[in-house]
């Protein structure tokens, strides 16, 4: 009960703030991916990169908003040699774009798959999240942590009521608030937000839906990418050494 109680003075206390705030602005956050290097054979260890950052932008109003890549960093693209096993390894920048529109409930999901565009249609869907008692700084902004589970995976996120729409970095959201840091799998992925500008938009930075890809369901695009990825393992499986990696971010 006490809990609950200072959960409902917290977001009042705040909400308070976030009506005197913009419901539009941009926001870029930074994604680090860790890399689990004791998948690859010892000796190879060494010459592959412990994680993967990239910056994306969230420009958002109160009924829609864009998720996508800021282009920052080159492909790399190498081959890894020690003794008898040889590896192409290979880290992609994901430029996919996640729209979301608040107002219809629906989202969006533009995916570069092996040369191909895919546009993911699907009613707009949110995790179960139980918001906790804990408060810390992001910014200047108050947040509050909620989790959740993605499967079987957990989620962290902290999520501001300063700025009240209920958004975040791609399909992170569903909170009384905007969504500033994001941690996946003990922190395996995190999504913090580096600069948060609250403001009108400009013309140049109108929201608009990705409309260039072939429209798919997810259920049919995962159907799609598995196919993909086993005839990827079938392929590279008839030595038993060597292969392709590919890490998308």
């Amino acid at each position: 009960m006490k809990v609950k109680k200072i959960i409902c003075l917290s977001l009042v206390l705040l909400g308070s703030v976030a009506l005197a705030q913009s419901t539009e602005g941009v926001i870029t956050y930074e994604r680090v991916i860790k890399i689990d290097t004791d998948r690859f054979p010892e000796e190879m260890r060494s010459m592959i990169p412990a994680e993967r950052k990239s910056n994306l932008q969230l420009i958002f109003n109160s009924e829609e908003a864009i998720y996508k890549t800021v282009k920052q960093q080159e492909d790399i693209n190498q081959e890894v040699t020690a003794g008898n096993d040889r590896m192409r390894f290979r880290m992609r920048t994901d430029e996919s774009e996640f729209y979301t529109n608040l107002k219809k409930k629906t989202s969006l999901n533009k995916q570069d798959f092996f040369g191909r565009v895919f546009l993911i249609e699907g009613e707009d869907s949110t995790l179960e999240w139980k918001v906790t008692s804990e408060m810390k700084t992001v910014g200047k902004y108050q947040a509050i942590k909620a989790t959740a589970m993605r499967d079987t995976i957990p989620v962290e996120a902290w999520f501001t009521p300063q700025i009240p729409v209920a958004l975040g970095p791609g399909n992170y959201k569903g909170l009384p608030g905007m969504i500033l840091h994001v941690s996946v799998n003990e922190g395996q992925q995190t999504i913090t937000a580096t600069n948060i500008d609250i403001r009108a938009l400009t013309e140049a930075e109108a929201i608009v839906a990705p409309n260039k890809g072939k429209k798919v369901s997810r259920e049919e695009f995962d159907k799609i990418r598995e196919e993909k990825m086993a005839e990827m393992r079938e392929m590279n499986g008839g030595t038993g050494r060597g292969g392709t990696v590919i890490i998308r971010n």
